[in-house]
């Protein structure tokens, strides 16, 4: 109850700072586990992302949000995930596996931290290491113009955001691989097919896809 209504809040406020176009929403499978995989451009990232899916999100949150007075409770209300950036957090990782084998979608910003200069940056193999554990189906979503939102009155009030949604994808394992190397090879396929959908000049590390 308390996310529909936050959705719904969002949505109106969404559409007063900024227009987006979304591509692709028919690909979101409408049950199953499904790890939600994207790049990270800004702050509302998340909370885009959660106005647009036609199904509920947890989302991987930043430890610090759940100190803040009201954002703190209202993450907990709604079951997100608080995750230690800047360490493997064990437990936020299994936090995550726990709803995907419930059958929930979760969403991973693999980066890890918002891309400074709306270049991609190198990913952590976290959210390859979910997929593999779980078989959880892979949805890569690309957008770009969300970094000017809400940055300047001046200079981007109400900028044009487009979101891409790929085809949902369980990945392959590669054969005769150490675990690590493994791991890396699925975080690389993940970014690869999100930066398919970026222009070029803004793929940063994975401008060779």
């Amino acid at each position: 109850m308390l996310y529909s209504f936050l959705r719904a809040g969002f949505w109106v406020f969404t559409h007063l700072i900024c227009r987006y176009r979304v591509h692709g929403l028919e690909k979101v499978p409408a049950t199953g586990p499904l790890l939600i995989v994207a790049n990270h451009l800004s702050w509302y990232d998340p909370i885009l992302l959660g106005v647009i899916m036609p199904r509920r999100v947890w989302f991987f949150t930043k430890a610090e949000i759940f100190r803040w007075p009201i954002v703190g409770a209202v993450c907990r209300a709604t079951g997100q995930i608080p995750v230690h950036r800047g360490s493997s957090d064990r437990a936020a990782l299994e936090k995550g596996l726990a709803y995907l084998r419930e059958g929930k979608a979760v969403a991973v910003f693999p980066e890890g931290t918002v891309a400074r200069k709306e270049q991609m940056i190198a990913a952590h193999t976290g959210a390859a290491m979910m997929a593999l554990r779980t078989g959880a189906m892979v949805l890569p979503i690309a957008h770009t113009g969300t970094r000017r939102i809400l940055r300047s009155l001046r200079t981007a009030w109400f900028p044009l955001v487009n979101i891409d949604i790929g085809t949902p994808f369980a990945p392959a394992i590669p054969e005769g691989v150490a675990r690590k190397a493994e791991l890396k090879a699925v975080t690389q396929e993940i970014m690869g097919r999100i930066a398919e959908m970026i222009p070029p000049e803004s793929r940063g590390v994975y401008k060779s896809v």
